[in-house]
This record gives C-alpha cells, structure tokens and sequence, in this order.
C-alpha cells in the first residue's frame, strides 16, 4: 500500500503554538506538535481537509480573538498565535541546532490584505513543503503569526539553514532568490512596497 504513495522530499511536522497564560510560561511549553506529514496524500488532506485549509479560519477577526480547545487539554481555551510547518526534527525555536546556525526571513501582510490571506498562505506552504524551487530546501520552516489585534496584519517568518547576513557569494545567491520569490508573490498579490526584514540567529 505505501508504495501507492508520493513520498515528499522531507518530512513536516505541524504545530501550534498558543498564547501564554502568564508572562512566566516557557515559551516551549506554550508550542504543541499536531501532526507529521511525509506523503504528498497526506498534505493534501491536511491543506483540504482541515482547519489548516484557512487561515481565516484560525487567526482573529479585528477586534475579535477566536479561542480553541487546547490540543494537550480540552479544557483549557486558548488562542492560536501561530502556526508552524517545520522540517521533522527541527523544533520552531532559535535554539535548534539546525536554527541557530542560519536565520529568518520575515514580513508582515496587513489587515487591508486580509482577502488574499488564504491563497497567499496556501501558495507559500506548497512552494516551500514542494520543494520545487532549490533555494527553499534552505527553508527550515514556516511560522505564520496572528498580529491582527497587535500590529494590525499577520506575520510571515522563513527560517532558514543559511544565515542571511552572511556575506558568502553562493548563500547571498541562495538569499536573494528568496528575496525575489517573495517579492513576486508580492506583485501577484497586488501588495504594495512590501518590507524584507533579515536576521540572524547566530549568538553575538
């Protein structure tokens, strides 16, 4: 039967990651694996079939917070701050081995954009989950932040294997392919003057 399947380049873990109770949460404790995909099959499932179809569906309506079940214990609500699609292994934190080696790119989509915030989402989770361009096998992982009450939009991070801050000619090649992969989605999307922000993981 499994040779029925399509094998994916990697394997993805999905987690969410959950609004602190109190200031003095660990910031790990507040991030919970949901699922591992390995087979094209079962993304398609999870990007069709469940809450991870819409990002709508997840993240807050202005002046509005949704609240969920908490994955670990039903009887705690919570809110969703982010959502995390992340190589098998690699855990969404700086501290990783293979994260604290690299670094991120993010940006931030406003609310105004708010309509296009599912096909922008699901476009770029394929591209990097696919694979198909060579410069996202350096992407580690996803993380899409709700910055709707906060800061007005929500945030997309792309953390890398590669420090973009690095001034080696092949890893600034490798980082301005993803620059501009960005910045054409951008322009598909009919986002004006959208923002790159780099930075490093690396300790100072």
């Amino acid at each position: 039967m499994c040779d029925q399947f399509h094998q994916l380049n990697d394997k993805w873990t999905i987690s969410e990651k959950y609004k602190a109770q109190n200031s003095k949460d660990d910031y790990k404790k507040t991030i919970v694996d949901i699922c591992s995909i390995k087979t094209v099959e079962e993304f398609a499932f999870i990007m069709k079939q469940t809450i991870y179809s819409k990002l709508t569906d997840i993240f807050s309506e202005p002046q509005k917070q949704k609240q969920f079940k908490n994955f670990q214990n039903n009887a705690i609500e919570t809110q969703i701050d982010a959502i995390q699609f992340f190589k098998n292994g690699i855990n969404p934190c700086w501290e990783d081995p293979e994260n604290e080696k690299g670094g991120d790119i993010q940006f931030e989509i406003p609310i105004t954009s708010i309509d296009i915030y599912n096909e922008l989402y699901t476009n770029i989770i394929y591209e990097i989950i696919g694979q198909n361009k060579e410069e996202l096998r350096h992407v580690n992982g996803v993380r899409i932040l709700d910055k709707i009450n906060a800061d007005n939009g929500i945030r997309i991070e792309l953390w890398l294997d590669i420090d973009p801050i690095d001034k080696n000619e092949q890893v600034q090649n490798n980082i301005k392919k993803i620059d501009d992969w960005i910045l054409q989605l951008a322009e598909q999307y009919n986002i004006k003057q959208l923002k790159l922000k780099t930075q490093s993981h690396k300790k100072k």
